[in-house]
């Protein structure tokens, strides 16, 4: 790694990790869909001219898309908006867990005992999480935990688009992205209005600054500026020395967390995350091993497209 990608790279986890902090000011303002349907519409402006239709692929697009654009956004932001942004942060990671087990039932991964090992050890450690939050709150603790498992579903489903799209070629990731954000504004405005039917109105109640800023933040900085640089780098080196940027995003969005937010940082929290950490490193590291091996099978899946959750 030179030293430009390794900027790109700081760049890149810096900018995905302080997106937990800015989701919070966010839903400050706005009803948590109603903030996603927003961020989407913006996106999807962007991103409108490079709209590609190509026929005989796009069932599987807007499949991905309802997943990676409109149940993943549903309920991450929903899930951060119940849970601190540090315990949302950690929950993350369980992207690489679920999309591992997701890759044996529908690849034909081999997973073997060890990723098994560290998928159970990533799992209990956001259980632990999730129930030690609150600090004898037992009506904190309860929000808590169900903001800790609205996020797990947010990543469950984006794992499961990521398969989807695994599966479609012909488009580049820019495409994809313009596609993805607007079916996720399509979906996620008509559902806004049903869930949070004073969302709208509460948009000229907001903070101009603080709302402006975080859409254009997450629609510019985390969408847009983020995956292109994640697909910079993959295209330049080996996936081994991009995955560990999860990590590093996730330790940024902590340590913002705590210090701009106040999170608390709880001997559940701290032992919850290093056990979720050290499952996905196993996972992780396992993955990278097969993958280099001659023939193994499942070679290179962590070689996704589009990874919307790294975009918050």
């Amino acid at each position: 790694m030179n030293l430009r990608e390794f900027c790109v790279l700081m760049t890149m986890c810096l900018v995905w990790g302080l997106h937990f902090i800015v989701i919070k000011v966010a839903l400050g303002e706005l009803p948590p869909t109603t903030y996603a349907a927003a961020r989407m519409a913006l996106v999807a402006a962007l991103l409108a001219p490079f709209l590609r239709w190509r026929p005989g692929v796009m069932h599987r697009v807007f499949a991905a898309g309802l997943c990676l654009g409109v149940l993943n956004y549903a309920f991450m932001f929903n899930g951060v908006g119940l849970a601190t942004a540090s315990a949302s942060a950690v929950a993350v990671e369980l992207y690489t867990p679920f999309a591992t087990i997701l890759s044996f039932v529908f690849l034909k991964e081999t997973i073997g005992w060890r990723r098994t090992t560290g998928i159970a050890l990533a799992f209990a450690g956001v259980v632990v999480i999730a129930l030690g939050g609150g600090e004898g709150d037992a009506a904190a603790a309860e929000t808590q935990s169900l903001g800790v498992a609205l996020v797990a579903f947010g990543v469950m489903f984006e794992a499961v688009g990521a398969i989807v799209i695994k599966r479609t070629s012909g488009f580049r990731p820019i495409e994809l992205l313009a596609w993805f954000s607007v079916i996720g504004a399509a979906c996620l405005w008509p559902l806004a209005l049903l869930l949070e039917p004073n969302g709208v109105r509460a948009i000229p109640a907001a903070d101009p600054v603080r709302l402006a800023g975080a859409i254009v933040y997450s629609a510019i900085g985390a969408s847009i500026i983020g995956h292109t640089s994640y697909y910079w780098l993959i295209q330049r080196l080996p996936i081994s020395l991009v995955a560990p940027s999860a990590f590093i995003t996730t330790l940024i969005a902590v340590i913002a967390s705590v210090i701009i937010l106040g999170d608390p940082l709880t001997l559940p929290f701290l032992i919850g995350g290093a056990m979720t950490m050290a499952g996905v490193a196993i996972v992780l590291l396992r993955s990278n091993r097969a993958a280099a091996e001659p023939g193994a099978r499942g070679a290179g899946f962590f070689r996704r497209p589009p990874d919307p959750r790294e975009s918050k």
